[in-house]
């Protein structure tokens, strides 16, 4: 009697393991990575400063770790800084920007809502002057040829997702933002 208990007790153990973490395979076995979207904007604070995001100029940041804690940052430099720690809620699942109007002037700043775009598909201006701003300017752009024609109307250069986290994160010395 004692070892049906054990058995029974060890079944129900693998059968909830198993569901934990096979819940989220294919028929085939393979994983199945849920799609990871951007949330809108709220109230919600900078991970790495407290300020209220929605009230910074854009672009802001929103990354989502492996858990599903979703963290919204108040201007890309932070989001750098955030990404280059270690989390408790694990790697980063998907970052998200937004971006800005190729249209408007990039030199004027806003605190209205933009739309969100994943981050290392977005294309970045950086070296443009802008006031109010958290750290070095960095603007976001949809496509690549918006990005190039903010640099040549407005001056900066173009750069990729990874591209601006290396410039910024060793501008820094390595040390996070907000002297954290």
């Amino acid at each position: 009697m004692r070892l049906l208990r054990v058995v029974w007790f060890f079944s129900l153990v693998a059968a909830f393991v198993a569901v934990a973490v096979g819940c989220d395979r294919d028929k085939g076995g393979a994983a199945v990575e849920a799609a990871v979207t951007a949330a809108p904007l709220t109230v919600e604070e900078c991970s790495a400063c407290g300020m209220v995001v929605a009230e910074q100029p854009a672009p802001r940041v929103q990354v989502v770790h492996r858990d599903g804690e979703r963290m919204f940052l108040c201007s890309v430099g932070d989001s750098v800084h955030h990404l280059a720690d270690a989390s408790r809620h694990g790697a980063a699942k998907g970052v998200f920007v937004e971006v800005l109007d190729p249209a408007a002037d990039p030199t004027t700043t806003g605190s209205s809502k933009r739309p969100w775009r994943d981050a290392t598909s977005s294309s970045f201006v950086v070296g443009v002057e802008r006031a109010g701003v958290m750290g070095p300017p960095v603007l976001a752009y949809e496509t690549l040829a918006q990005a190039q024609a903010v640099a040549k109307r407005y001056g900066g250069q173009v750069k990729t997702w990874d591209e601006v986290r290396d410039t910024l994160f060793a501008a820094k010395g390595g040390v996070r933002a907000h002297g954290q």
